[in-house]
């Protein structure tokens, strides 16, 4: 489902930051490193099912603008949504422009119509509020990062061992490895949630030394919760650098 933001007072809706950017030549890295918002709160806006915070959106519409974009738009929100007649008492929910690709920006083009309009039952998640923005922006990255490296990792031919219609070593190491990237989203989301399902390592944990499995799993996700949770520098740098496994156990534990 795909909402309608033109009812909700916001400086700019998904189709018309789409419009903009394309406009401008810039991919959404781009818009994200230029305007130092957060790429994930981009894309899930312009995906048109994502509230974010009206501050993002005010600062999104601000930097297109600076960049010399005229969004030639109503003064008043929700104008136009109310001139076609799509707008009801709960909102509008439905196929409209931002899932068509049509724009209401520069430059000037007509705004498609919604096919029809209905009223939806929205369920929100409650994010602990323990959480610091910074955290949850970062644990929102990571989910966005791992979904984007997941979508390329999943086309990697599978490659045979020698003389065996057996996958190789490499083959296998690459789908654990996307296999743990399903697992830090689920992690990532238990975050959210409040949950603690995998305690950061303690300090001089080892391979050699673990004596459970919980432990080796702590071990294989401490770097995650370190770099997105904690926002250690290091960890950050390592996580970065990480490069795609060869062997079964490197994939398992980094």
């Amino acid at each position: 489902m795909t909402i309608d933001f033109s009812d909700l007072g916001f400086a700019i809706e998904p189709n018309a930051s789409r419009a903009a950017r394309n406009y401008l030549g810039f991919s959404q890295a781009q818009v994200a490193d230029k305007s130092g918002l957060p790429a994930h709160k981009l894309k899930r806006f312009e995906t048109g099912n994502y509230t974010p915070d009206k501050q993002f959106v005010a600062e999104l519409r601000e930097f297109y603008e600076e960049q010399g974009y005229d969004f030639n738009d109503d003064a008043s929100p929700g104008a136009k949504a109310k001139a076609r007649g799509d707008v009801v008492p709960a909102g509008v929910i439905g196929k409209t422009d931002s899932s068509t690709g049509k724009s209401n920006g520069s430059p000037n083009e007509n705004q498609g119509k919604p096919k029809r309009s209905f009223e939806a039952n929205l369920q929100f998640m409650r994010i602990n509020p323990e959480l610091e923005q910074a955290q949850i922006d970062g644990i929102l990255g990571c989910i966005e990062d791992n979904e984007l490296a997941l979508h390329m990792e999943f086309e990697t031919p599978v490659s045979r061992g020698f003389l065996s219609e057996e996958p190789n070593e490499q083959t296998k190491a690459m789908a654990i490895a996307c296999l743990r990237r399903l697992a830090e989203n689920g992690l990532m989301h238990s975050k959210l949630l409040g949950r603690e399902l995998v305690a950061i390592a303690p300090e001089g944990l080892s391979v050699a030394t673990a004596s459970t499995v919980g432990e080796l799993i702590q071990l294989a996700f401490s770097q995650t919760q370190l770099a997105v949770i904690q926002r250690d520098p290091a960890a950050q740098k390592e996580r970065k650098a990480r490069r795609p496994p060869t062997e079964v156990l490197e994939a398992l534990l980094g």
